[in-house]
């Protein structure tokens, strides 16, 4: 011990500080490495995690009976627990869970999920640097460090089951989201307001909520109370990412998935073009089909409050089509990928057979997620969450001779509706006998075209625009349009349809009643078909046609030699009239017919007419009729 009067030189007074502060520092890291300390703190987060049990009716959600340390010296950010009865949610990770009517579950989007971490524990700032650390040397706090977007959706995959007699009532209410930076506000009380900032309606089974946050966020999903007449519990999938909505429904000005045309009991619906880009065309074809389509009657409820919801749909509707639909025998689809269709690019199709007549069906195509809350993540070009696309709407006939065709090997880009008859083809035999009569047609034409130098030299070619090659894809679009023509029933009521064969018998016997048949046999154009093998050979009896458009026509003679003799009617003549028709201002009804044309109303992607200008000078017309 030092006396009291001593005082002590620089060097001990150095001496001295340094060993005090070598104590602390000692005293601090035995603290800081106590086993029960570090028990403490290693505990992992999901080891007292719910097991969902996603569509099976259960209690509640009470929340993990998680372990939380308490220290003064250190904010929940650094010991990165959620509190008791919250769960935590990680990016692109969806979660699942039943929910009782009247109750609450929340979880907790952590700030080291959203930010990231520099790989020793410590969050990183969207800046790069530590949490803690400043350019200044004064530590920053959450509300000092730069945003960033988190997205949060959630989708209602089951909900309580109607069981009163009140037939205007089919969906009960719909659950809420709630999003906040507290527990309190984010894990909100059922007395709060759905309208209220930092709340989401479900809206058809889905929400989604987008926000810029610095730290901490909670999210509640909240199911109302119900009436005695409900029975059954939700269930809910909830997922936060950090790229884009795990779960979106996505409406657009031009409809994803088209209505090409149906029949009495089959519908053929394609999706849009997968890509345009030819080098990618290859790769798409060689993957798996990535929609999945889910089709009810309209007439049917059990959608109802799911129709935004993919994992809703999955579980309500009537028919599920997807890669898996080929396998079951019993199924009434095939999808499949097909380079079929204007441009030969990549779609996906389905094919429905065995549907009502005279019915009305609603078909709403979803991108499956690559990773849910039950399935392990599948390799794939698209995102991880689900997209949900706006419903599409088609319709059965009654009549039974318009026959959709599709598939074919020489009019590839036929897929639509033809003249049939029931008693002489299936789908398969019809579609191969038109295919065939229009693959001989075309013959002739080759023969033809043998006459034409197109292998003479550019200057020398009949075209300093078009090639041989422009001129036979026209004509051979030309030749499948008007040997196929486009069924429509007899009892169609659209304006542009033209009244054919009506002098035969229906394939069962039957004929137009007397005072319909008489007046239209006197019409040589409504009294036979188009061309004469479809009476003799298909005998549909009477039906309507949806006429070729006119720039059909056009593009082969813009395209071909003026020596091979085609040339097309002009608007105004009777020729044109009966033979050809115009495309509609609007685009809501197929007023004539081109090889792709949906029935779904899409006018932005109609293709341009030629310049009508370049043609004002012809004057013969193409025939009407192929022999």
């Amino acid at each position: 011990m030092w006396p009291s009067d001593m005082q002590l030189s620089p060097l001990q007074s150095r001496l001295a500080a340094s060993l005090a502060a070598s104590l602390f520092l000692l005293v601090l890291y035995l603290l800081l490495l106590s086993p029960n300390f570090a028990l403490a703190a290693e505990l992992p987060l999901d080891s007292h995690e719910l097991v969902d049990a996603p569509y099976e009716i259960g209690d509640a959600f009470q929340g993990p009976e998680t372990y939380e340390p308490e220290f003064d010296l250190f904010d929940r950010s650094i010991i990165g627990r959620a509190p008791p009865g919250v769960a935590t949610l990680e990016n692109n990770k969806p979660k699942a869970l039943n929910l009782q009517p009247g109750t609450t579950a929340c979880y907790m989007v952590e700030r080291s999920a959203i930010f990231g971490t520099d790989g020793s524990g410590n969050a990183r700032r969207a800046d790069g640097q530590k949490d803690g650390s400043s350019t200044g040397g004064t530590p920053s706090r959450p509300s000092d460090k730069a945003s960033k977007t988190l997205y949060l959706s959630a989708n209602a995959c089951l909900q309580p089951r109607f069981a009163g007699s009140d037939d205007k009532i089919s969906s009960p209410p719909q659950l809420i989201l709630s999003v906040s930076n507290s527990t309190e506000a984010g894990c909100q009380k059922l007395s709060k307001d759905p309208k209220d900032a930092g709340v989401r309606l479900f809206e058809e089974g889905a929400a989604m909520y987008s926000l810029n946050t610095t730290g901490d966020i909670y999210v509640g999903i909240t199911a109302p109370n119900v009436s005695s007449d409900f029975q059954g519990v939700y269930n809910f999938e909830v997922a936060a990412s950090l790229t884009d909505y795990f779960h979106r429904y996505q409406k657009r000005d031009a409809a994803e998935l088209l209505w090409m045309d149906s029949d009495s009991t089959s519908a053929l619906l394609v999706t849009r073009n997968l890509t345009e880009n030819k080098a990618d065309i290859q790769r798409i074809m060689d993957q798996e089909p990535p929609y999945e389509l889910f089709v009810s009657n309209k007439d049917s409820t059990a959608t109802d409050g799911l129709k935004h919801s993919a994992c809703g749909l999955q579980h309500t509707a009537q028919i599920t089509a997807n890669h898996l639909s080929n396998s079951n025998l019993n199924s009434p689809v095939r999808t499949g990928m097909t380079l079929r269709g204007p441009g030969s690019f990549p779609k996906q199709q389905f094919y429905f057979v065995s549907l009502n007549a005279s019915s009305s069906y609603t078909g709403i195509l979803v991108k499956r997620s690559n990773v849910s809350a039950h399935e392990k993540r599948q390799v794939g070009d698209f995102g991880p969450g689900s997209v949900v696309f706006e419903a599409t709407e088609f319709q059965t006939v009654s009549g039974t001779n318009c026959k959709v065709v599709t598939d074919l090997e020489f009019c590839n880009e036929t897929q639509y509706a033809v003249p049939g008859n029931d008693n002489k083809f299936n789908s398969t035999a019809l579609a191969k006998a038109y295919d065939d009569y229009a693959k001989k047609m075309y013959a002739n034409f080759e023969t033809v075209m043998m006459q034409i130098p197109c292998e003479a030299s550019r200057t020398s070619r009949y075209s300093l625009a078009r090639s041989c090659d422009d001129c036979k894809a026209a004509y051979k679009k030309w030749l499948c349009t008007v040997s196929m023509p486009r069924c429509e029933d007899f009892a169609s009521s659209n304006q542009f349809a033209l009244a054919r064969n009506a002098g035969q018998a229906f394939p069962n016997g039957t004929q137009l009643p007397d005072d319909v048949r008489i007046a239209l046999v006197a019409l040589p154009y409504s009294n036979a078909s188009r061309n004469p093998f479809i009476d003799s050979e298909i005998q549909p009896g009477p039906y309507k046609e949806v006429l070729p458009c006119e720039d059909i026509c056009y593009e082969v003679v813009q395209s071909c030699p003026s020596k091979i003799g085609f040339n097309c009617p002009r608007p105004g003549l009777m020729s044109f009239a009966y033979g050809y028709g115009q495309r509609g201002k609007n685009g809501s009804t197929v007023s004539c017919n081109y090889p792709g044309e949906a029935r779904t109303p899409m006018s932005a992607a109609r293709i341009p007419l030629p310049d009508l200008i370049l043609l004002s000078g012809v004057s013969l017309t193409a025939a009407m009729m192929l022999g």
